[in-house]
């Protein structure tokens, strides 16, 4: 991608994260993770950046990246559609931040959009779709492990249905936080996910949340329990029952899925979240308000649950 590397730094150099606004180069703020913002930058027609200031050094940053294409690489050889990506690490004074670039998909392929817009049908088959892909995770895991096991977010904010040549193609997106163990070991150092949280409350949040939010997606049922309940989010939860149906076909039937598992689920989630949100939030005003400080993360506003 000849000239990208010399509009991220550009960008980078000019943002002021409180004010996407005042960027002389232009962009679109698309979205948001969970230690990452995501761009549509103007000046690079087609792609998407997730913008991670995680990094106090190249080599960390480098380290990650690593561990970024060799997730991308386990995705793929266990049957997984990914999109086009490349890659940079922008320096801006005393951290290294790493732009994750991706080809971007039609706002309306977008599972979780796709859902509000076609029939019951379609959307089964869509999640007849996702299934097979999880299974093929789960397929991977049995093949490789111990020497390797990778985990996955299944939720359909994650994944893209496009149609072509008459048919559909699912893809999968959500590849930025390497989530994946070698000889049982994570490949990524869990510290990081922590960096966006405020200081002092990172003690806590990592004997009480971490361990859990991280290990949830190695665990085959709980991806699709945190699947089903993401319908809550997205304001369908009548579609609940068919695809816990058709989920459960899968499990034995000793570990069926039941509507109030998801639910309790749902709402342990969201207060999760939800605290982390606004410890960022405070942790913002003080660094800013209080010490003068900048503030590297950009914070999504009020999210419907």
């Amino acid at each position: 991608m000849k000239g990208v590397e010399a509009i991220l730094t550009a960008f980078e150099q000019a943002l002021d994260p409180q004010h996407l606004e005042q960027s002389p180069v232009k962009a679109e703020l698309v979205g948001y993770g969970e230690i990452s913002a995501i761009f549509a930058i103007d000046a690079i027609d087609g792609w998407v950046f997730k913008r991670m200031p995680l990094f106090t050094s190249r080599e960390q940053a480098e380290a990650y990246l690593a561990n970024y294409y060799e997730y991308c690489e386990l995705l793929t050889e266990a049957g997984l559609n990914l999109p086009g990506h490349d890659c940079f690490i922008i320096p801006n004074g005393r951290l290294f931040v790493l732009y994750i670039g991706q080809e971007r998909f039609a706002a309306e392929a977008l599972c979780h959009r796709r859902i509000h817009a076609q029939g019951t049908e379609e959307t089964l088959e869509m999640l007849d779709r996702i299934i097979q892909a999880l299974n093929g995770i789960q397929a991977f895991n049995r093949r490789r492990m111990p020497e390797r096991e990778i985990a996955i977010d299944g939720q359909l904010s994650n994944w893209a249905w496009q149609e072509s040549e008459g048919a559909h193609r699912l893809a999968y997106f959500d590849t930025s936080t390497p989530l994946f163990k070698r000889s049982g070991v994570e490949a990524m150092d869990p510290e990081l996910v922590l960096k966006s949280a405020p200081g002092p409350l990172r003690a806590a949040i990592r004997m009480f949340f971490l361990d859990d939010v991280m290990n949830r997606y190695y665990r085959p049922r709980e991806v699709y329990i945190d699947l089903v309940a993401n319908l809550y989010k997205e304001q369908c939860p009548g579609l609940i029952p068919a695809f816990l149906e058709r989920i459960n076909r899968h499990l034995p039937e000793n570990e069926a899925i039941t509507r109030k598992e998801v639910g309790r689920y749902y709402r342990e989630d969201k207060f999760i979240w939800q605290f982390f949100l606004a410890a960022r939030r405070i942790d913002r005003w003080v660094k800013r308000k209080l010490l003068g400080r900048p503030y590297e993360f950009l914070l999504p506003g009020p999210i419907q649950r």
